[in-house]
């Protein structure tokens, strides 16, 4: 769903107040989530769809196996992999969160050092060399 989707959805559901509009609401085609996994997710965004395998492989910086691993389902990826391909593939910072979540790992915390560095590299666009330095000149661990 995009932002407006989201936010009109959001203006309908505040006027809800019994459980047979609740129902119709819910019948809603954009209401349901159809992606179960991070990769089917990931691969879906437009900004993924753009670039090859070999492309974002590269930007970032996963072992060429490790990734078709990820894409076939057969390797559950790190929450740093997740960053390092939403990152790679230039993910906005709600669907770097979409994707964390759908992973089931911990969303960016903002009362985290490395995370609001990795926040600020997200929202920047920030290539993976461009955010491992971010991070190294504030004394946080690189995206391993």
């Amino acid at each position: 769903m995009d932002a407006s989707t989201t936010k009109q959805l959001e203006e309908i559901l505040s006027h809800i107040q019994d459980e047979k509009q609740m129902e119709k609401f819910m019948e809603h085609p954009k209401v349901s989530d159809s992606y179960r996994d991070f990769i089917s997710y990931y691969l879906s965004l437009p900004s993924t769809q753009n670039l090859t395998d070999t492309d974002l492989i590269e930007r970032s910086g996963l072992e060429k196996s490790y990734y078709y691993q990820i894409r076939k389902g057969t390797r559950h990826p790190s929450r740093d992999k997740v960053l390092r391909l939403c990152i790679g593939g230039h993910l906005s910072l709600r669907e770097t969160t979409r994707a964390l979540e759908l992973n089931g790992s911990a969303p960016l915390y903002p009362k985290n050092r490395r995370d609001i560095i990795l926040t600020v590299a997200l929202n920047q666009k920030a290539s993976l060399i461009d955010t491992n330095l971010l991070l190294d000149q504030y004394g946080e661990e690189p995206l391993a």
